[in-house]
């Protein structure tokens, strides 16, 4: 029972980052077909429903504002509940047809106007057809709230509504090439006090319209290396924000490893030219990655990750910073039913262009901005149902900057539900 639990808990995992383009996910159809009849147990008439409950940040934050050294933190108790389901209906045997439906809510104990509730919901169908070419099209509306961009200071509401499609050829081996298309509104909204702030909104609204290749080639049982390219429209939809307008290019391969096994995880390199409209605004060239995996040898087990890409900024005075951030894990089980957990993440935010900052009334000009994060956490987990475990944490968060004011500290006690035990 072990293997079913964890593959499905996978499965929704990969298909919730699906309709981000990734370029790393893709299924050959007859794979998903087989991997929703063995896995889903629950049926509803012809439905076949997986069933998730996520709880976690359940705890003590000392600063839930990210306030910088000078300002007097606000700690609260806080959680977040996030109960997912997924519904497939096998409505032929070329026919796959489903929805997804995902309500959250964020508790506070004292800060009332950070109580928020959203939800995210999406339907798409799969088609085969001639036996060999898999026609897929995806409709969604995801709303979250959280630091969706790491130099924000707060929790913001960020939400992605628009529709995926994409057409692959695929062969008996599980060899896949394809094209895919994708458009993204993104809306940002400040939730953080009684009174909305639109500054989010008018720096950081925008249309992402998606094009690209992407190519599997299957190694081992469920193994894939894959290459993509990909091209990127990005459109503000405030007047005040048109000199943000650019176009990317990126090209990238990897390594998938199989939802289930002794290693898991994709590693993803490579390149990304980003060109704005602006003639006066600098362009990016560069190295881009997206690699997570996990490795699990007897009673040890260890994480690796490293992500880079840039991301648009929010402050005024600034366009875009290259985002780098770098993980590693390792957990240690004592007992069949207890393990204890150590992570570290190391980041930094590379601000290419000079801008200005308000420093105590006083404008200051840093030319070349950096700032460094890091994040410790450890804490012991529990088996409570066969690859579900409940874990405490222990997190120790700190950012220095050498632009002045944007040091912080914070300290997080708490606990969170894990299906992967």
């Amino acid at each position: 029972m072990r293997k079913p639990i964890a593959f499905a808990a996978g499965l929704v995992l990969v298909l919730a980052a699906a309709v981000r383009l990734s370029g790393q996910s893709y299924q050959p159809f007859q794979e998903e077909v087989e991997s929703i009849r063995q896995r889903t147990k629950l049926r509803l008439g012809p439905l076949r429903v997986v069933p998730l409950i996520r709880l976690y940040d359940v705890g003590y934050d000392s600063n839930i504002y990210f306030a910088d050294e000078r300002q007097e933190p606000v700690a609260d108790f806080t959680a977040t509940l996030s109960p997912e389901i997924r519904g497939y209906w096998l409505a032929s045997p070329s026919l796959i047809v489903s929805a997804m439906e995902n309500p959250e809510y964020l508790a506070y104990a004292r800060e009332m106007d950070l109580r928020t509730f959203s939800n995210s919901f999406a339907g798409g169908l799969r088609w085969l057809a001639l036996r060999r070419f898999s026609l897929s099209a995806e409709y969604h509306d995801l709303s979250h709230v959280r630091r969706v961009l790491s130099e924000l200071d707060h929790r913001i509401r960020d939400t992605s509504t628009g529709a995926t499609a994409s057409l692959f050829f695929e062969t008996p081996r599980g060899t896949a090439i394809g094209v895919t298309g994708g458009v993204d509104d993104y809306l940002y909204e400040d939730v953080a006090s009684g009174v909305p702030d639109p500054s989010y909104g008018e720096a950081l609204d925008r249309r992402e319209t998606k094009a690209g290749f992407e190519a599997y080639y299957r190694v081992f049982s469920r193994s894939y290396f894959f290459t993509t390219a990909v091209w990127t429209r990005y459109e503000f939809s405030s007047e005040a924000s048109a000199w943000r307008d650019a176009a990317s290019v990126e090209a990238s391969g990897g390594f998938r490893f199989p939802l289930v096994g002794l290693a898991r995880g994709t590693i993803r390199f490579g390149w990304k030219s980003f060109r704005p409209d602006d003639p006066l605004q600098k362009a990016f060239s560069g190295l881009i990655a997206g690699t997570g995996v996990n490795f699990r040898m007897g009673r040890f087990a260890a994480s690796l990750g490293f992500d880079r890409d840039i991301a648009f900024s929010y402050l005024e005075s600034a366009y875009y910073y290259v985002d780098t951030r770098a993980r590693t894990g390792l957990a240690l089980y004592l007992f069949r039913s207890l393990r204890v957990d150590a992570t570290v993440d190391y980041g930094t935010m590379v601000y290419p262009e000079p801008q200005e900052v308000w420093y105590e009334g006083v404008p200051v000009i840093i030319e070349d901005r950096k700032d460094v994060q890091w994040n410790f956490s450890f804490g012991p987990v529990v088996r409570i149902f066969q690859t579900t475990g409940f874990g405490l944490t222990f997190n120790i968060y700190r950012r220095t900057s050498n632009a002045p004011g944007f040091n912080v500290d914070r300290n997080f006690v708490g606990a969170f539900v894990t299906y992967e035990f």
